[in-house]
This record gives C-alpha cells, sequence and structure tokens, in this order.
C-alpha cells in the first residue's frame, strides 16, 4: 500500500473541507441572488426565480449537512484501533483493489473510499485476511487489514 491510513484519512477530510467551503459559498451566492431580485411587473417570472434559487439554496444546505457528517465520521474512524477483521475504520487490500471502509466517496488516487453499509462493504465485514469474497463474478481475496 502506498498511502497510510493516516494519510488518507486527512487526503479525504482535505477534499471534504474544499466541498463544504464551495458549498457555503454557493449557497450564500443563492440567497444573494435571491434576495436581490425586485418584484417586476411580470409577478409569475419573479417568484419562478425565487423558487429556483430557494430549490438551489436546498440542494446546497443538505449538501453543507451531508459533508458535515462525512467529516465527523471521518474523525470518528481516526480513533479506532486497528483489527484482525474488517470493519469501520479498516485499510484493506485485497488481490484487486485496496478499500478504505470508511465514507462512500469513491475513488481516490488508487484507494477507493466506501462504505461499509455499501454493497462491497457488507461483504467484506468481518472479514479476515486470506478470506475470499464474490462480487460480481469476481472472486476477491483479502491480502492485508490494517
Amino acid at each position: 500500500m502506498k498511502s497510510t491510513k493516516s494519510q488518507i484519512q486527512a487526503n479525504l477530510r482535505s477534499i471534504l473541507e474544499n466541498t463544504l467551503e464551495e458549498a457555503r459559498r454557493d449557497y450564500l451566492l443563492a440567497k444573494e441572488s435571491r434576495d436581490s431580485d425586485t418584484k417586476s411587473s411580470a409577478g409569475d417570472k419573479f417568484e419562478t426565480g425565487r423558487e429556483m434559487m430557494q430549490r438551489e439554496m436546498d440542494k446546497l444546505s443538505a449538501l453543507v449537512d451531508n459533508t458535515l457528517n462525512s467529516i465527523a465520521k471521518l474523525d470518528r474512524l481516526a480513533d479506532l484501533p486497528a483489527s484482525v477483521i474488517i470493519s469501520e475504520g479498516s485499510l484493506v487490500e485485497t488481490d484487486q483493489e485496496t478499500y478504505f471502509i470508511s465514507i462512500g466517496y469513491g475513488k481516490l488516487d488508487t484507494i477507493y473510499a466506501i462504505s461499509i453499509e455499501s454493497p462491497l462493504g457488507v461483504e467484506l465485514k468481518g472479514k479476515r485476511v486470506g478470506d475470499r469474497i464474490e462480487m460480481r463474478g469476481r472472486n476477491i481475496t483479502v491480502k492485508s487489514i490494517l
């Protein structure tokens, strides 16, 4: 494995913090845009524009909440001790890929950040070095757990 678990967590946290910053900035811009619209003689157009901005704000607010939850989960996982069985916080090297069992993020350089609730996470949970699983027609062998 090229990266340590703490490096992966720090990298993932940095990405999430950037996402959070962008979402908060975009939320404020959408709010300003919504609030600065002046009522025109075309009332329906005004209301439609305000509604679109409100929907965008709601979407961005949900993104902020989800990102904050992901950061909190990563922080909780940082304190978990290493285990001989795969669980949340495990860095799992298989004969195919390397997975960080944490939050569902996807590919991060050469490692996949997956949730324990994902289909693959469910299959890997509780496995030990040398155990095998079958996922979508592929046989996967656990090589190491950190």
